[in-house]
């Protein structure tokens, strides 16, 4: 419909740089790939990937079914195998790439297509300014999160890309139609195929933005409109041919590395997306420092996600295009105004209609952040028409760059780890740490595991002996198994196990140890942090003599744990709860008073758990001191209250 305008001098130089910074991201970010941990999900991804080649080449059902699993397996199968598979497949090609390396290329191969596809697509939205999509193109690479996100997430990144890429070619598929057609047809096969195979929801979804910006742009295009219904609707029902074979054939590409899809391929898909609608697995996720289940949260997390971890600059400019919106429509038209809207707010206000379940921060919402960066970076262009000197009119997109600056900085700074970017609205990753999740996807974890692999003490003849409470550590000591071995330990169950280092990271650390500086706790060797905040710790073990006192209170040899308890708190006075298991020892030898004191230190290293003052409300009822006994179970009482009304019980 639309012919490409003559490009002014300006223009160009704009263009340049668009193709410039598209092409150093897309070179840059699989490089990069490599420095970053796996992420919480990974190793299941690995799992799936592996499963999904085994259905098609051994015949194993396993990927159909995980009910037979542990409870992060649950409803594996709901989810498309277009990354997973693809990625098993290349390994197989490649078996001498390890295979984090090769994920994390691709992955991050995916987020900066998805980056580069949001700065053409606000091009196009914005009346094919290339000032608008290169200022768009840079919001998104200097979103700290998503560009963390894009080296190791498996699920959101990939639909993202996919997600922006159907939308840009369906967009200019309806701007240039009839010419490209076909073309264009490719790219949205591509789009929707990336989408649906990653998760059946987020293509479905993107369907129902496909049919909202076609009835959008063919009630707001008088051309188009007359265009497609001249000559007895010959062009409509093209299109509409043209359009079908694009979403058939996506479709087939999202069914192919998807075992259940294919199994019922109308049926399932449908299940699917029900399933991911409201997710029946039951998580405790962190926010405004309390865990919550994540079938609880209050209805405006996600949108305080978004507001607290973007950088402020965009923000500034969704705010900027509402305020403006009577200049937007002006100037944009109702159809790019009324479709970014659309697409930018009407996922997130479904999901508080049918009061969805959540997941750590705002990731699975990801696919919606190229609209809210559009919108942003199309908001910026308006104020330059207050300007009457139109030698001025350039200074809000300057001031957009600029105000990007302290990003741009933050995306260097800390790289690797860019992802827990908080802003200045919650004070940084410093006023955030101990109210929301930092590292939840334990990528930290590899810094830890490149210490541990350069810095562990060896004895001759034993392995060191690595745990933690990250899943999934031992594939970074894939290598190295000669010597060293990892398994998974609970973090308050690690004086009861077997370990030389315990590896811990802030997830599901209790809110006052981490508020109060409390964790990591002294025996701490090494260290990642970011701003002073600490991700994940690596301990060092001083005495295993935890492990015989756990034993001995187990089988109610009393004397003995105390005993033990004794030298062992000695060596390390930093696991609270050790401590505790020191004072139930200690009580059932009846010495109230050191358990007294040996409890008081456990709740004072994690003032969070009430279970440790039950225990201490009962050791004073037997010393017979029952005004403390109150005292104590008035505390436990109070926190177990914080704890339900967050919940909503």
């Amino acid at each position: 419909m639309q012919n490409a305008p003559n490009l002014s001098q300006e223009s160009k130089y704009w263009k340049i740089s668009f193709y410039l910074l598209s092409a150093v991201i897309l070179i840059a970010m699989p490089l990069l790939s490599r420095s970053y941990g796996q992420s919480g999900d990974e190793w299941l991804q690995i799992e799936y990937g592996r499963d999904i080649w085994n259905y098609f080449f051994n015949g194993d059902p396993q990927a159909l079914n995980y009910d037979n699993k542990s409870l992060q397996y649950v409803g594996q199968q709901f989810y498309g195998g277009f990354f997973d598979f693809i990625m098993e497949i290349f390994h197989h090609w490649f078996p001498s790439i390890p295979i984090l390396i090769l994920r994390h290329f691709f992955n991050a191969l995916t987020g900066a297509l998805m980056m580069m596809f949001t700065g053409l697509f606000a091009y196009r939205l914005s009346g094919k300014k290339w000032s608008v999509g290169l200022i768009a193109l840079l919001f998104i690479v200097f979103s700290p999160r998503i560009f963390g996100e894009s080296m190791n997430n498996p699920k959101d990144i990939p639909l993202g890309c996919g997600f922006i890429m159907g939308m840009y070619y369906w967009l200019a598929f309806l701007q240039d139609f009839p010419r490209k057609a076909w073309k264009y047809s490719i790219g949205i096969a591509i789009g929707f195929g990336i989408a649906f195979g990653v998760r059946s929801a987020g293509g479905i979804l993107l369907v129902a933005y496909f049919g909202v910006m076609t009835l959008l742009y063919y009630f707001t295009n008088k051309e188009f409109k007359q265009q497609v219904s001249a000559d007895n609707n010959r062009l409509l029902k093209k299109g509409i041919l043209i359009l079908a074979v694009g979403l058939v054939a996506g479709y087939i590409i999202g069914l192919l590395t998807w075992p259940w899809g294919l199994e019922s391929p109308l049926s399932h898909p449908i299940e699917s997306l029900k399933e991911m609608t409201n997710r029946s697995v039951t998580l405790r996720v962190f926010f405004e420092g309390v865990f919550r289940p994540n079938n609880a949260q209050p209805w405006y997390y996600e949108f305080k996600w978004i507001l607290i971890s973007n950088p402020l600059i965009v923000i500034a400019g969704v705010v900027l295009f509402l305020i403006l919106f009577v200049k937007a429509k002006e100037r944009y038209g109702i159809f790019a105004t009324a479709l970014l809207l659309f697409a930018a707010f009407f996922t997130p206000l479904y999901m508080m209609y049918k009061h969805s379940s959540v997941h750590d921060t705002w990731r699975h919402l990801f696919f919606i952040y190229p609209f809210w960066v559009t919108m942003s970076a199309m908001a910026f262009p308006l104020t330059g028409y207050f300007f009457k000197n139109e030698k001025l009119r350039f200074l809000p997109q300057a001031i957009a760059i600029v105000g990007l600056l302290p990003a741009v900085i933050w995306t260097f700074r800390t790289h690797p780890n860019q992802y827990v970017y908080f802003n200045a609205l919650v004070g940084g990753i410093e006023g955030a740490s101990g109210y929301y999740d930092t590292d939840y996807y334990q990528n930290s974890g590899l810094q830890d595991a490149e210490w541990l692999l350069k810095n562990a003490k060896r004895t001759p003849g034993k392995k060191v002996l690595v745990a933690s409470n990250m899943l999934g550590f031992d594939k970074y000591f894939a290598k190295d198994s000669s010597w060293i071995n990892y398994y998974y330990v609970r973090y308050n169950d690690r004086h009861t196990k077997d370990w030389d280092y315990y590896v811990t990271y802030s997830r599901y650390i209790s809110p006052g140890q981490l508020q109060q500086d409390k964790w990591p706790p002294a025996n701490a060797v090494y260290e990642v942090k970011v701003d002073g905040v600490t991700l994940s710790a690596v301990l060092e073990r001083k005495s295993k003599a935890g492990i015989g006192a756990n034993e001995a209170l187990q089988k109610q040899d009393f004397a003995t744990a105390v005993q033990q308890y004794a030298i062992a708190v000695q060596a390390n006075p930093y696991d609270e709860a050790m401590w505790a298991n020191y004072g139930v020892a200690l009580a059932s030898m009846g010495q109230m008073d050191p358990a007294i004191q040996a409890l008081n230190k456990a709740a004072e290293l994690d003032p969070d758990n009430p279970q440790y003052y039950q225990i201490l409300a009962q050791v004073y009822k037997v010393k017979g001191d029952m005004n403390a006994a109150q005292n104590a179970a008035n505390t436990a009482n109070a926190i177990i209250m914080k704890e339900q009304e967050a919940a909503g019980e």
